[in-house]
């Protein structure tokens, strides 16, 4: 009868060892179907973001076919809408792609009224006119002048949109003095 139970034991021990390694198997399969899942998706999601990231894309929406007109007269015609208004990061790209979502069940709709303000970072303009950016090496550089203390400004936290609202392209353009809708 010992040696029963001592065989018992034995052949449990082994059980018990095949069970974790198929256990063990198992999550490793889970896990490796999860990462190649999202690596796929963030792959989808990276080629969608680039092709609804180009001016085109954006003005084909009427309600800033007249910003984008206006932005290709501007000193700011060589810079892709989300270099000014995407927060910056691979975040920033997630939060600037579900507002665009927002913006085409909107338009999609007819739910929605005359833009008059977007979404701009004063780190995206710093990034540019700071020299931090490489794909902007011509970008105007700040500087500090005997009208203008870029330095304190930046030091107040004040917003490059209080002074340059409209450097980008005009600004309210579908907005009237009566207040009236323009849709």
């Amino acid at each position: 009868m010992l040696v029963a139970g001592i065989i018992a034991i034995a052949n449990l021990h082994t059980l018990s060892f095949e069970v974790l390694i198929e256990v063990t198997s198992m999550w490793k399969k889970i896990i490796l179907g999860v990462g190649i899942t999202l690596v796929g998706l963030y792959a989808l999601f990276q080629v969608g973001y680039y092709a609804t990231s180009y001016p085109l894309f954006c003005v084909s929406c009427h309600e800033i076919k007249q910003y984008a007109a206006s932005w290709q007269g501007s000193v700011h015609k060589s810079v892709n809408c989300l270099e000014c208004h995407q927060p910056r990061g691979e975040l920033g790209k997630f939060h600037a792609k579900a507002r665009g979502l927002n913006y085409v069940f909107q338009h999609v709709s007819g739910d929605y009224t005359v833009p008059t303000r977007a979404i701009i970072s004063d780190q995206n303009c710093l990034e540019c006119h700071l020299g931090d950016n490489p794909a902007f090496p011509q970008a105007l550089r700040l500087k500090n002048t005997a009208k203008v203390n870029h330095y304190q400004t930046i030091r107040k936290s004040q917003s490059c949109l209080d002074c340059h609202r409209d450097t980008g392209h005009a600004v309210d353009i579908y907005l009237n003095s009566d207040l009236k809708s323009s849709k």
